[in-house]
């Protein structure tokens, strides 16, 4: 391992060469299969199988799943790649044609709810002992040697796991802020400070985190998430689910990262439009919050292929998040989507978005947000749909995915020259 400290950046390229990489051995917390959300961790690594060789080590199910799988409470969960009567390593082919080796791994004993850091830990160990078991068998039976390890957003197991798979680069992908993350606030924060030095590069997807693990990180660069032009076509045929009114709609979870006080004054400043929240309720007493309103229409998720069609019947795209230190690191996989179907797009001033100043609204208070909404409505909004398009095809996963490429190089050859 090597003890470098220079920060690495990459623009993004245009090639018609492919660079063939050691192969790629990717821990998700994603789900690959059945997820009703689009990962940035999933979607990079698509676009990677296209040139290199992917194992993709899916979601860490736990005894709960389990048991929760055996009582038929999420068809999801893939119970016999976790009893063990299939194989765990599948191959899957993608659409383009292109290969994924899948991994499941044996059931995690869960940790994150274990507030005592030597208890934690002690699990975190046990899970360890089990992955490096099975990563291992499904490395030999591939017949893959020295891997290039990327651990997406998990650094507590990243630690247990360094230098224990042979690997030839060890990196860290790190998409949201860690220490403001709920669901990983107990014991992300300390494990993520040692694993910064533990890895050999650290990839970043928004400006506000590179800002805030540079200078921790080994080597650190930016990488900002992208779009699947593909997964947004539309058929032009309106769901039927959707009301028949001007349509201000969000894509995405519903949980606390939103601000409701402002998407209420949104509701009540336009009663003949419709509010739509398309994506998973994480936070169903905000969700009830918004249905007192007769022009809201919370509706959960829809099939990622379905989405186009959804989007299309939009009048606007809204990014209404509040503003704290974990929205602050976030570059927003929506505004693309929106853009991708060439919505005017409106949001609050969460994080840096400089990127978007010439096609999308960026508003810092309420006042602001409400004006830019009407004026989208009225077909006032920021840049024509044409450039909106544009500027959203220039941001594609294949370009994310070609700067990576060039990264994965440059920190193996920095590796092998220490």
């Amino acid at each position: 391992m090597s003890t470098r400290t220079d920060i690495l950046t990459s623009p993004a390229r245009k090639t018609t060469q492919t660079t063939e990489l050691p192969p790629i051995v990717c821990f998700g917390i994603p789900r690959w299969e059945g997820s009703s959300y689009l990962s940035s961790t999933v979607q990079l690594m698509k676009e990677l199988a296209r040139t290199q060789r992917v194992l993709y080590v899916d979601y860490p199910y736990t005894y709960k799943d389990l048991f929760a799988a055996q009582r038929g409470q999420d068809a999801g969960i893939p119970l016999a790649e976790l009893k063990g009567q299939a194989p765990r390593l599948q191959s899957r082919q993608l659409a383009d044609g292109s290969t994924v080796q899948l991994l499941r791994l044996p059931p995690f004993a869960p940790a994150n709810f274990v507030s005592h850091n030597w208890l934690h830990d002690q699990i975190l160990a046990w899970n360890a002992r089990r992955t490096i078991k099975a990563v291992r068998a499904a490395l030999a039976e591939l017949g893959w040697r020295q891997p290039i390890v990327v651990n997406a957003f998990n650094p507590a197991l990243g630690n247990q796991l360094a230098e224990q798979l042979d690997e030839s680069l060890l990196v860290y992908y790190c998409y949201d802020e860690i220490s403001a993350a709920p669901w990983m606030a107990k014991h992300g924060a300390r494990h993520e400070t040692a694993f910064l030095q533990r890895a050999d590069l650290t990839l970043v997807s928004s400006a506000g985190l590179y800002r805030n693990k540079k200078a921790a990180a080994r080597a650190c660069a930016l990488v900002k998430n992208g779009v699947d032009l593909g997964v947004f076509q539309t058929t032009g045929e309106r769901p039927t689910d959707l009301p028949s009114t001007p349509i201000i709609g969000y894509i995405g979870s519903v949980d606390d990262r939103l601000d409701y006080d402002v998407l209420q004054t949104v509701a009540e400043t336009h009663p003949d439009a419709s509010l739509v929240f398309l994506g998973r309720i994480m936070d169903e007493a905000a969700a009830q919050r918004m249905r007192r309103f007769p022009n809201v229409y919370v509706l959960g998720p829809r099939p990622i292929d379905q989405l186009g069609n959804y989007l299309a019947a939009f009048d606007v795209g809204l990014i209404p998040f509040v503003k704290n230190d974990l929205t602050a690191g976030i570059y927003p996989l929506k505004i693309n989507e929106y853009l991708a179907l060439g919505l005017p797009v409106v949001s609050t001033d969460f994080a840096d978005l400089s990127d978007f100043r010439a096609v999308a609204a960026v508003a810092n208070d309420t006042t602001s947000f409400l004006s830019a909404t009407a004026q989208a409505l009225a077909g006032a909004g920021l840049g024509t749909k044409d450039e909106r398009i544009a500027f959203a095809e220039q941001n594609s996963w294949a370009g994310r995915a070609e700067q990576i490429v060039d990264l994965l190089v440059a920190g193996s050859r920095t590796v092998s020259a220490s």
